[in-house]
């Protein structure tokens, strides 16, 4: 009889740690994507988890010769991704901005709007709309992958 609880507690023990083991592993979605709009050209990497994203994120203004490049993360509210963008603005002061992106047919589309600012924290103005016409439009040039948190 008590070899048969110690079988019992053992087992359940493996279980549990199995399923804990299991749970740290999250579902990520790293993508790459490009946009050009006249002379400028952006890079965009996003990874994507839950209903978060963070990412790098660059701007080349005109011949490659002036560029904002930083980092990005945010939420993830449906088709909706809304967050900051923390880059030095052509290589020169810290910046942090809002950005908007909407997700439609595996391209993202950049939006902007109306920014204010308070205690140095910038956002979009809430009652003010969103634009999405006339920006970035990015396309997507990778595909899913899984891996862990912290990899």
């Amino acid at each position: 009889m008590e070899v048969r609880k110690h079988k019992i507690y053992w087992s359940c023990m493996a279980v549990v740690l199995f399923c804990i083991t299991s749970c740290n592993e999250v579902k990520q979605k790293q993508t790459f994507y490009t946009a050009v709009k006249g002379k400028d050209t952006a890079f965009l990497r996003i990874t994507a988890y839950e209903k978060r994203f963070y990412g790098t994120y660059e701007v080349y203004y005109g011949g490659r010769f002036m560029k904002d490049s930083g980092a990005v993360e945010g939420l993830i509210s449906g088709d909706t991704l809304r967050g900051k963008f923390r880059y030095r603005s052509y290589g020169g002061s810290k910046v942090i901005s809002p950005v908007i992106f909407l997700r439609s047919a595996g391209k993202l589309k950049q939006g902007h709007g109306v920014v204010a600012s308070y205690m140095g924290i910038s956002y979009f103005m809430p009652d003010s709309p969103i634009e999405f016409s006339d920006s970035f439009v990015f396309d997507s040039i990778t595909k899913n992958r899984k891996s862990e948190i912290g990899e």
